[in-house]
């Protein structure tokens, strides 16, 4: 125990501590006997009780006492005095003193101590159990003025006896009144349910975290958890249903739509992995139907099958191609694009399958600038429209594709002064399907938001087109009116270049200028054994001294024996036992010097083609012509 003894009379002091170490010879006092001393106490002390003079020559006992409840509240203050005023007494009382002794009765002061210590402690309880008792009420007003959960009593045959706020929320009630007007049995999609769950609540008593669909006011479902008491008279019969309840139709709404967006990923995952041994099969019916070509001329009798095998290839690998743009597996590489030939290879590829009940009709302008951007991103836009347009004509319509040139003022007009380039190019996708309402129309480019029944969309298709746009420095916009079809108008950027014809589906990329060859060592790193053969037979024509590997650990040996005379590796990104970055990691170590061109069936950035680009190597998409392989390699060691 602390003891803080304030007295002015040294004499005083002493016989009040030689009282009380009779009762308390482990205390410790701490005298004060000027205001200097009192501060200091006060400042740095602490104490179980304090024991204070009523007149000392600087101030009196009451402003002491109101000085130490000021900064202790809850320390007893004992006033221990020469002066029997009864006045002073009971002011002191009053303004919370805890006792009063006189300095001829000493004798009573052990005992004065110890009541006073035992009222400090009821008194420090009660105060405690009232401040518990009102935060529990302020805790229980807020949760159930307040709170998000749901609050109810209700009786078995559906009477609502209380709610709160969010309980009348949650089933769409404008408020607690008119929900206490309304049947509980109604929130059940039928009186069935009603009555199973009342059977289950009577079986079980009580029912914790309780899943189940109801109903709101206007009939929407909504589906909640529960956690529920049962209240049963002497008989056992259910007298009372009370608890509370949480909305959880958004939480199983996502848990929809996260199924349905894994799905479609995996079904990605499935087209990349599919694509890659497509591409090494179209590398080798592509490769020997050219080397095949390259030995005969155009008036042997073959000639013309091999030409139809390789023309026939190449349509594969244009439509492989598009599989992946559309599962969004690409390295997005933007180029200068024409988008009259974005619509026409569309339309070559997917038209019948549109046009099966839709009058399709496209309105190009032929003079239309060029913009940069991702071709393969903005197929997949066009795309995404163009499925919505079909899904919104369900009994047949007008599909109208148009693109024009637009100035600034145009273009700022239609995006709502969003856009700040000086000329643009407009993309218009136009049905004459079932149309928007406003509504629906606010929250069309938002993730997951879907009109589809479930299993029909993900609601992903058009916040991803919102996004790439957006990526694009350009803008998407849209016009509906219900029953009456939607336009989308998306305006990009042009650049300052001459028209760019990129036509996918005729690429001519086969066709090269003569290739010079050379007399370089070169290292072909390819697990496919029909294009390794190819890429080596080839390579060889073409003058060079090849060595090849099955995998990446066989191409690691091969290199550390020929290391001094290996310019070259022409290698997979994606081979047994050793990956191409992590061949090239193992080669850069030993030789800087040494170039790589890789090559890939592959077009997802998770085989580490952002690692390709990032470095600058250059990089062949499989299939490839055996000449462009020999164009690449030369220019590589050209460098």
């Amino acid at each position: 125990m602390r003891f803080l003894i304030i007295d002015d009379s040294m004499s005083d002091r002493e016989l009040v501590v030689r009282r009380l170490n009779k009762e308390f010879p482990d205390a410790e006092y701490v005298e004060v006997a000027q205001v200097e001393d009192l501060e200091q106490a006060m400042a740095y002390d602490d104490f179980d009780i304090v024991l204070t003079d009523y007149q000392l020559n600087w101030t009196n006992g009451l402003h002491i006492l109101n000085r130490v409840k000021q900064q202790y509240p809850d320390v007893p203050v004992l006033m221990v005095t020469g002066t029997g005023s009864e006045e002073i007494a009971v002011e002191g009382l009053r303004s919370g003193l805890s006792n009063y002794i006189l300095k001829s009765h000493l004798e009573r002061l052990p005992q004065a101590v110890h009541e006073s210590l035992e009222k400090a402690r009821l008194q420090k309880q009660y105060d405690d159990a009232i401040l518990q008792l009102r935060h529990s009420e302020e805790r229980y007003r807020e949760i159930f003025e307040q709170g998000l959960t749901g609050i109810f009593v209700y009786t078995p045959q559906g009477t609502l006896l209380t709610c709160n706020p969010a309980f009348a929320h949650i089933f769409g009630f404008a408020s607690e009144k008119e929900a206490l007007q309304a049947d509980v049995r109604t929130l059940y999609p039928a009186p069935a349910d009603y009555q199973a769950f009342l059977r289950i609540l009577e079986k079980e008593k009580r029912l914790e975290y309780h899943e189940v669909q109801m109903v709101r006011h206007d009939g929407t479902p909504i589906y909640i958890v529960e956690n529920v008491q049962g209240s049963f008279d002497e008989q056992g019969n259910l007298i009372e249903v009370k608890g509370y309840i949480f909305d959880t139709t958004e939480r199983r709404k996502l848990a929809d739509q996260l199924q349905q967006a894994q799905r479609l990923e995996s079904v990605g995952l499935l087209v990349s992995g599919i694509a890659h041994d497509f591409n090494n099969m179209l590398g080798g019916i592509l490769g020997y139907a050219s080397r095949g070509l390259s030995r005969i001329t155009q008036s042997h009798p073959l000639y013309d099958n091999l030409n139809h095998i390789h023309e026939i290839g190449t349509r594969a690998a244009n439509m492989t191609h598009q599989l992946l743009a559309f599962s969004r597996r690409q390295v997005l590489e933007p180029t200068d694009v024409n988008l009259n030939t974005v619509v026409e290879n569309i339309l070559n590829l997917f038209g019948k399958i549109l046009a099966d009940h839709i009058e399709i009709e496209f309105i190009p302008d032929p003079d239309l600038k060029t913009v940069h951007v991702d071709y393969a991103q903005i197929e997949q836009v066009l795309m995404n429209l163009c499925v919505n347009a079909h899904d919104a004509m369900p009994n047949g319509g007008k599909l109208t594709i148009k693109t024009a040139n637009v100035s600034y003022e145009d273009a700022y007009q239609g995006s709502r002064g969003q856009l700040a380039a000086a000329q643009y190019v407009l993309l218009s996708v136009q049905d004459t399907g079932i149309g928007m309402d406003e509504q629906t129309k606010s929250h069309i480019f938002e993730p997951f938001f879907t009109t589809k029944e479930i299993g029909k969309g993900t609601g992903l298709g058009l916040s991803m087109v919102h996004g790439i746009i957006g990526q694009h420095n350009g803008y998407i916009g849209v016009d509906s009116t219900l029953g009456q079809g939607t336009l989308f108008s998306i305006y990009l950027p042009t650049v300052e270049l001459s028209l760019v014809d990129f036509d996918m589906a005729n690429d001519n990329k086969f066709s090269q200028a003569p290739v010079r060859g050379g007399d370089e060592m070169i290292l072909v790193v390819e697990d496919d054994p029909d294009l390794r053969c190819l890429m080596e037979e080839a390579l060889t024509e073409y003058g060079y001294t090849v060595v090849s590997a099955a995998d990446g650990a066989e191409g690691l040996k091969l290199f550390e024996t020929h290391s001094a005379t290996i310019p070259l590796v022409v290698s997979d990104l994606v081979t047994p036992k050793m990956r191409g970055k992590e061949l090239y990691d193992h080669i850069h170590e030993q030789s800087e010097q040494t170039k790589f061109l890789f090559v890939s069936g592959y077009q997802a950035n998770q085989i580490s083609q952002n690692f390709v680009l990032d470095k600058g190597f250059t990089f062949l998409q499989k299939p490839f012509d055996l000449d462009e392989l020999a164009a690449k390699v030369r220019e590589i060691l050209d460098r």
